[in-house]
């Protein structure tokens, strides 16, 4: 059988089931998870997608088990950064940088 690109919308599996599924695959390896934080910085300097960046953050706070430290640090309640890291949220420039540096990464601007 030939490999084959299957679309993940004809999947019956809510988004937020499969990203807490990826996470878990991620956490049992830590260059998995390095190698993971690679690729999304990657995709986002191709793309400019925000939405997806910030569902990866999200699988990277989950796979890292960091959720409640970045609570902590950024005086958040959880349940407020699993929404800020949902597709559909909008959140400031402010709480993404503040989540994503306590994840292990850096916003660096440069000219375009």
């Amino acid at each position: 059988m030939k490999n084959e690109f299957i679309p993940t919308k004809d999947w019956n599996i809510e988004e937020e089931t499969f990203s807490v599924h990826f996470a878990k695959l991620l956490s049992k390896n830590p260059k998995r998870i390095s190698s993971f934080k690679k690729r999304v910085i990657k995709e986002y300097n191709e793309t400019r997608d925000s939405a997806t960046f910030l569902e990866h953050l999200k699988v990277v706070a989950i796979a890292e088990r960091k959720t409640a430290i970045i609570a902590e640090k950024t005086k958040m309640k959880r349940p407020n950064i699993y929404r800020i890291l949902s597709k559909d949220s909008n959140p400031s420039f402010d709480n993404i940088k503040n989540i994503a540096h306590n994840l292990g990464f850096d916003f660096v601007l440069k000219s375009a």
